[in-house]
């Protein structure tokens, strides 16, 4: 037997997270099976709680997309080889399209997973490091590259402390381009800047259209990676080259915003809307590849805030929740 995290209704952490004990899982054709060491606790996750992203799809459900562990057994047609694989998972508490919630998940002592969904990683990275990966690299990974190469480019990150943020800054240094982030403390300064953000912007104390010109010049920015599509789009086209581009993965301040369709056409903007399980399978290889080179080189760190008991998953829930971490939130197993 096992421990499992799992959720018996849509609602508040504390009234429909609990633990069971429910037997070990057997690898099936084309899975391995993996013991957990680490789960992110990612916003996603919160919202698929709350009933945010639908209703639920059975009478209870495993929870969690993103982990880390070691690989136990594998199931016909996965090389024997990958026994003992250290790995990071990605998308498990999703359908096989990415586009609803299924039944299985990482926040459980042992789970199983198809095999391209657990990636190999070097057994020097951290199994807490790497549990904040899924979600947060591979979205940072589509907002940033989506458009091609940013080698010499000036990009913009907005909210670069954010677990996408800092890593779409993290990449965006790492690929050689000029890096400009927004903030709104210096606690949030430190993280962008360490992340290795060249101009760092608050928000709340500078003006942002002003802060921009001045830094990008009169060509303006080549791209922008948005953590609040609505909150900017009125102004990226004052301060976007023209045939810049924008890549959105949130809109929290408003789900459904107004476009300036004439400055944004005039500027013949690129706009991509990012949703990291809809991902199209050549983007998630592309990512993948690129987070496990980054891995290899030790350049890829993502900041934990706070770490949890698994069986703690209702207080990590809700300090996510609360929004109020400088970084992810991991529940170690």
């Amino acid at each position: 037997m096992i421990k499992s995290i799992v959720a018996t209704a849509r609602g508040a952490a504390k009234d429909v997270l609990r633990v069971e004990q429910i037997d070990a899982p057997v690898p099936m054709a084309g899975e391995v099976c993996v013991q957990v060491k680490a789960v992110g606790v990612n916003p996603s996750d919160v919202k698929l709680r709350v009933g945010a992203q639908g209703p639920m799809v059975a009478d209870q459900v495993a929870i969690h997309n993103d982990g880390a562990g070691v690989i136990t057994a594998v199931g016909d047609g996965v090389d024997p080889a990958r026994v003992g694989q250290h790995v990071w998972l990605y998308q498990v508490n999703r359908t096989d399209d990415g586009m609803g919630q299924g039944l299985r998940g990482t926040a459980a002592e042992v789970t199983c997973v198809p095999s391209a969904e657990a990636v190999a990683m070097p057994q020097t990275v951290d199994f807490e490091l790497a549990a904040c990966l899924g979600v947060p690299a591979m979205t940072a990974h589509r907002a940033l590259f989506c458009f091609g190469d940013v080698a010499g480019q000036t990009v913009l990150v907005t909210g670069g402390a954010g677990s996408v943020g800092e890593l779409a800054v993290q990449m965006a240094a790492d690929a050689g381009a000029t890096v400009i982030t927004t903030v709104s403390s210096d606690e949030k300064a430190e993280i962008a800047k360490a992340a290795g953000a060249a101009h760092i912007i608050n928000y709340r104390t500078e003006d942002l259209e002003q802060r921009l010109i001045e830094i990008a010049g009169q060509n303006g920015l080549d791209h922008v990676v948005d953590v609040d599509f609505a909150a900017h789009i009125g102004l990226t086209p004052q301060v976007l080259r023209r045939n810049g581009t924008i890549a959105a993965y949130a809109s929290g301040s408003n789900l459904t915003p107004t476009i300036p369709y004439g400055p944004v056409m005039f500027n013949n903007t690129g706009l991509q809307l990012v949703f990291v399980y809809g991902m199209p399978q050549p983007a998630k290889d592309a990512a993948i590849a690129h987070i496990t080179d980054m891995l290899e080189r030790n350049a890829l760190r993502p900041t934990i805030a706070a770490r949890f008991a698994l069986e703690d998953v209702v207080s990590a829930h809700e300090a996510v929740e609360a929004g109020q971490l400088l970084g992810n939130a991991v529940l170690t197993v």
